[in-house]
């Protein structure tokens, strides 16, 4: 049963551990900065991010917990407590508060700063922290005393941003990446959000140990977010269309190599060879470039390295040992389809493609008293396909579902449709 397709199938990985929740160098993470930006960065120690207008090495970060906050001193990252900002916006106050201050005699005649740019400029030389930067210009504000509670902090937050820049390392999963594209670029998921996703995971029921079939044109958020959930433990077969899939979110979950070997993918056009016998399948032949195979390749570049010098054998070792380590074992073509016509666990359509189509052409590769899930940005290709599942008396529990939307939000329609078949 695809149901057993658990850990035996997953390669047995012989690398250290990770934790969880530990920065690696080659972790790709997102960086929430201060002023408000967010944005992918690969963790190297060579590496740098900007922080505010200042550039520093990500050397620091390395072995730091996600979650953790860097402050940028001295063009150098410094790892710091409490939040993005180390004042709240507005003071915590009572009812009964009476403000001591207000703005009615002040007049902005760029005179209230009595602390020049060269004074500045000779406090961040001397190494002056950003603290005590903006103390000195406190210090140095005529208006100060005269501003409201409000305008203070105000005040404090905009000199915050300009010099104590700071960022935060946000781990790469399922939804902070969902999250993340969706500000960014939403078109790109399908406008998937994260409620969508979530329900998703649960009405298909994805487990470990399960063989889920999935149709992903989210640049493999989707696929990445089952993976994420089975831990390894199980199979996710993707058909896909083109010459290759796409799906460039994967490579940001920081999988090891054990999860993304449960990962197999298959061309759409082999979905039609799953109702043959693999026998009769003839596999098209693959002419490499060079005209040589990849163990002829191998044995070519070993011959190669014999003319090296002993430092560049040694690197060469090195860069070999480092390839094999990260080696992704793909099964082949014939397997896979093996594997779908066993019946899958689960089936999961997050495209851009007719939905009324894809699901027909798969769900006789979906086992007995199973669950899809069918999503779509957009509520007339569901609808027809909905009209069209309940004439049929081999589905039941069929159930169009529109996901939860803030009524002032200008966001896009996403609806979702759960289906249970026996």
């Amino acid at each position: 049963m695809a149901s057993s397709a658990a850990a035996a199938d997953a390669s047995t990985s012989t690398e250290t551990p990770r934790l969880p929740y530990v920065i690696y160098e080659g972790d790709t993470v997102i960086c929430q900065t201060s002023d408000g930006r967010m944005f992918f960065q690969t963790i190297a120690k060579d590496e740098s991010v900007r922080v505010g207008k200042k550039v520093a090495s990500l050397k620091p970060v390395i072995g730091s917990f996600y979650g953790a906050i860097f402050e940028e001193q001295n063009k150098k990252l410094v790892k710091v407590t409490g939040g993005l900002f180390p004042d709240p916006v507005a003071p915590e106050t009572g009812d009964s508060f009476v403000p001591d201050g207000d703005n009615r005699h002040y007049a902005d005649t760029n005179s209230a700063q009595t602390l020049k740019q060269t004074d500045i400029g000779e406090l961040r030389e001397s190494g002056a922290s950003g603290q005590e930067i903006i103390q000195k210009l406190v210090e140095n504000s005529s208006t100060w005393e005269t501003k409201t509670e409000f305008s203070k902090q105000k005040y404090l937050k905009k000199k915050q941003q300009k010099y104590m820049p700071r960022v935060r390392f946000l781990r790469c999963t399922a939804e902070s990446l969902c999250r993340t594209y969706r500000l960014k670029n939403p078109a790109k998921i399908c406008n998937l959000r994260e409620d969508s996703l979530g329900q998703m995971l649960v009405y298909g029921n994805i487990f470990a140990g399960g063989q889920v079939l999935v149709v992903d044109t989210c640049m493999g958020l989707v696929a990445g977010a089952i993976a994420e959930r089975q831990g390894g433990s199980g199979r996710i077969i993707c058909p896909y269309e083109g010459q290759q899939p796409a799906a460039d979110i994967l490579r940001r979950f920081n999988f090891d190599k054990r999860t993304l070997e449960s990962i197999h993918y298959m061309p759409f056009k082999h979905v039609r060879l799953l109702e043959m016998e693999e026998e009769d399948v003839t596999e098209p032949v693959k002419v490499a470039r060079d005209g040589l195979t990849p163990e002829e390749r191998e044995q070519l570049a070993e011959e190669r390295a014999k003319n090296f010098t002993p430092e560049q054998q040694k690197r060469y070792a090195e860069k070999k040992a480092r390839r094999e380590q990260t080696k992704i074992y793909r099964q082949k073509p014939s397997t896979i389809r093996e594997w779908a016509r066993e019946k899958t666990d689960s089936l999961v359509i997050a495209a851009n493609y007719d939905p009324e189509e894809v699901l027909m052409a798969l769900l006789p590769y979906l086992g007995r008293s199973k669950p899809f899930v069918v999503y779509s940005e957009f509520l007339e290709p569901l609808t027809r396909t909905f009209a069209r599942l309940q004439k049929m008396e081999a589905i039941i529990d069929l159930q169009l579902n529109e996901t939860w939307t803030h009524p002032g939000h200008p966001a896009s329609w996403s609806y979702s449709k759960r289906i249970r078949r026996y």
